[in-house]
């Protein structure tokens, strides 16, 4: 199974590589889902894959936000000189550029990225289809949703350790609705790191990190996902420091290798944790344990307790189970401080410590969060470039009054071939071969390191040293050059601003349809006498409605999709497995549709009958979408709530028991006190917090009506039937 580490810069990339390795993923200084880590110019990408593949080691590149109209050709043109410098693979998340890249670079390996939220065997036949070679399973699936995938004949990718997203990854726009940052483009702010207040009407249930997630750990579950036939565990940390990835690395080396120590699992504990560990969906039901809810940063380990405070001379005394340095960072998360160790006392295991920036209580808890000797012997770890080495073969051969050669061969069967410079005599002394044989073993401060090495003659040859060793140096110097060889023939090549797309002429004569969304069953709304040309409901409802041709089901993310599954005439759902199956779709907007590219790659399965355009496509955009193929139709968002954020997790059922857990009353509130309610799907065990505002673009639809959407789509939540008939009639 392959080790794939994070690499941020090059000092991650090469903490990453000496620690173990046996891929890098890697972004570029546009198009990546971690816009704010310092990411790789095109000049480092070329010198990152020299380094890695000197040295055995994959790269893969992520280009892996939405791409909107205007940037698909750069992007695709991205894709093409990452190509061409070498990368083992990009990984995608926008259908539209991933549709591109096999149309218009072929031999480019393709990785379908985690915000593909894929968790369903029909959405792995369907990207295997599209030419993906691997997919990044949603960090939602649970070992056997992860075995079922792996048979479907693509490789399964998975996160191993790091952060956990509380949304599906690439179903969350909290972050752009709230300050305009997308976690689609990258730019994610974290708002799900924040404190928010759980309540019932007036009354406060809770007030925490409601929707902060421990760091998942999976170092003692090698085996089973190993029988799971994954190919690649992953560490996620992009935006961690070196000494992170180079810990993180090394730890989970050890534990496919199964030489994972407590020392091990205290370092990575050490390193970075949020209130510990969890086993992440993979191995453990979603709840409270999957949660940090008091402190959204590293909490570090506890090491003991205050035990003497003196308030006015900023001291206080501390007994440590660990033995303390100047320099290490230590924390007290009862009163949130913070201080670098600064020894003015010794006394055994008992510290006298000067405090700067406040003074704890006596008797409180304290937690090391800097660990200074680890870090140091981190960092030692990926200064020397030469820590790790690749196995290689070696040949030298001698034939009398000629010239030496000495060929070495790698595991990849490349192989170079070195001559001396003199030719070869016979030696007097009878040791000569074996010392010949000595000098070229000298591998010294290069990648290299013999696992064979042998002498083919049939006399003692004399060769001066010199000599042997510039016949060494020469031949691991022609092979080094060999492995960082770009392995694909640049050729010149040009994206047209507007890459070709089929476009079919638009019927003038369709007039503006209205569609409506139910989040919950409404017994209480009647649609027959509702002028709507699409009405999509939840599976309760849709039973009631099913004679109705213009009722779709709906289909949340996270619900079941394989060959077991059988579905209505009518689905709508964000999840590209529907497109599987012989039935009326719509798809919506978590299929995250942004560019005509996308919307032309959705139209070529049957009966699809609409596509619902991205939240964050500007109405101004919709544009594009005029002359698109015209038997589909094109959804916007014109007036109700949007779920701005899809999770596995059950904020209501973490803090209440069934059916408690459906009582529409509970809800969040953000520090601005404005209220997030949340919606629960429990047949596929999935929560939708609906953003705190309502989009209301009534004043804007004769815009709309001369763009490329054709449908007037109103999200139903708690309006009444007359305000929604009231709402119909104005864009009517």
């Amino acid at each position: 199974m392959e080790l794939l580490s994070p690499a941020g810069n090059m000092q991650s990339l090469k903490a990453a590589v000496q620690n173990g390795a046996d891929a890098v993923y890697l972004g570029l200084k546009t198009f990546s889902a971690r816009a704010n880590a310092d990411n790789f110019t095109f000049e480092e990408l070329k010198e990152a894959v020299s380094y890695c593949h000197l040295r055995d080691v994959l790269v893969y590149v992520t280009i892996n936000t939405l791409i909107d109209d205007s940037n698909m050709s750069f992007a695709l043109d991205n894709a093409y000189k990452a190509y061409t410098y070498g990368v083992d693979a990009v990984i995608v998340q926008d259908l539209g550029l991933a549709a591109q890249i096999r149309k218009n670079i072929p031999s480019l390996r393709l990785h379908a990225s985690t915000q593909m939220s894929v968790i369903n065997p029909k959405e792995a036949i369907l990207l295997k289809n599209m030419g993906f070679k691997r997919i990044i399973a949603a960090r939602e699936a649970t070992i056997e949703q992860i075995k079922a995938l792996t048979e479907t004949g693509i490789e399964i990718e998975v996160f191993g350790h790091g952060s956990l997203c509380v949304s599906y990854s690439g179903q969350c726009e909290l972050s752009f609705f709230n300050g305009g940052k997308s976690g689609n483009k990258g730019g994610c702010a974290q708002p799900c790191r924040l404190p928010y207040t759980l309540a019932k009407e007036d009354k406060v249930l809770a007030f925490k990190n409601l929707l902060s997630t421990k760091d998942i750990a999976v170092m003692d579950h090698i085996k089973e996902i190993e029988n799971a036939n994954v190919v690649s565990l992953k560490i996620e940390g992009r935006m961690k420091s070196p000494e992170y990835v180079a810990i993180i690395t090394r730890t989970y080396k050890k534990a496919i290798s199964g030489t994972l120590t407590q020392k091990d699992r205290q370092d990575a504990m050490m390193v970075f944790n949020r209130e510990g560990f969890s086993e992440g969906y993979m191995f453990s039901k979603p709840g409270k344990e999957m949660m940090a809810y008091n402190f959204s940063g590293n909490t570090g380990i506890k090491i003991g307790t205050v035990i003497g405070v003196n308030k006015e001379k900023g001291l206080i005394q501390i007994e440590s189970d660990k033995e303390l340095v100047n320099g290490d960072g230590i924390s007290f998360p009862k009163n949130d401080l913070g201080m670098y160790v600064n020894i003015i006392r010794k006394n055994g295991n008992k510290y006298g410590l000067i405090c700067r920036n406040g003074v704890p209580d006596n008797f409180e808890h304290v937690y090391l969060t800097y660990d200074k000797q680890l870090m140091e012997e981190a960092q030692k770890s990926y200064v020397d470039d030469f820590y790790r080495k690749t196995a290689i073969k070696g040949v030298f051969q001698a034939k009398h009054g000629e010239k030496a050669k000495f060929t070495v061969t790698d595991n990849r069967s490349n192989s170079f071939t070195a001559y001396s410079d003199i030719a070869v005599q016979e030696a007097n002394n009878t040791d000569a071969n074996q010392n010949i044989l000595k000098n070229l073993s000298k591998t010294g401060n290069t990648v290299f390191e013999f696992e064979d090495i042998s002498i083919k003659t049939d006399f003692d040859v004399f060769l001066p040293a010199k000599t042997v060793n510039a016949l060494r140096r020469d031949a691991l110097v022609g092979l080094a050059e060999i492995r960082k060889a770009i392995s694909v023939a640049p050729v010149d090549k040009v994206f047209p601003k507007h890459l070709n797309i089929n476009r079919s002429i638009s019927r003038t004569d369709k007039k503006p349809g209205v569609s409506l969304f139910f989040f919950e069953d409404r017994p209480d709304f009647d649609i027959k006498d509702i002028n709507a040309d699409r009405i999509y409901m939840p599976e309760s409802m849709y039973k009631r409605y099913s004679y109705d041709n213009r009722a779709y089901m709906y289909k949340p993310i996270g619900s079941m999709l394989d060959e077991k599954t059988i579905l209505p005439k009518r689905v709508i759902s964000s999840s590209m497995g529907i497109l599987e199956y012989d039935c009326d779709k719509v798809m919506d907007f978590g299929i995250n549709c942004l560019n005509t590219y996308t919307a032309d790659f959705l139209a070529g399965y049957s009966n699809v009958k609409a596509v619902c355009l991205s939240h964050e496509l500007p109405i101004e955009d919709i544009s594009s979408f005029i002359g698109m193929n015209s038997n589909i139709s094109f959804e916007y968002i014109t007036y109700g709530r949007v779920a701005v954020m899809k999770t596995k997790y059950c904020i209501k059922g973490a803090f209440n028991q069934m059916p408690e857990c459906m009582n529409q009353d509970l809800h969040l509130l953000d520090r601005q006190k404005k209220r997030l309610d949340i919606v629960t799907y429990c047949d596929c065990h999935t929560s939708y917090l609906l953003g705190a505002f309502t989009i209301n673009n009534i004043n804007r639809i004769d815009e709309i009506r001369k763009s490329g959407a054709d449908t007037l789509r109103i999200n139903v939540y708690r309006e009444t039937k007359e305000e929604i008939k009231e709402i119909i009639d104005k864009l009517l």
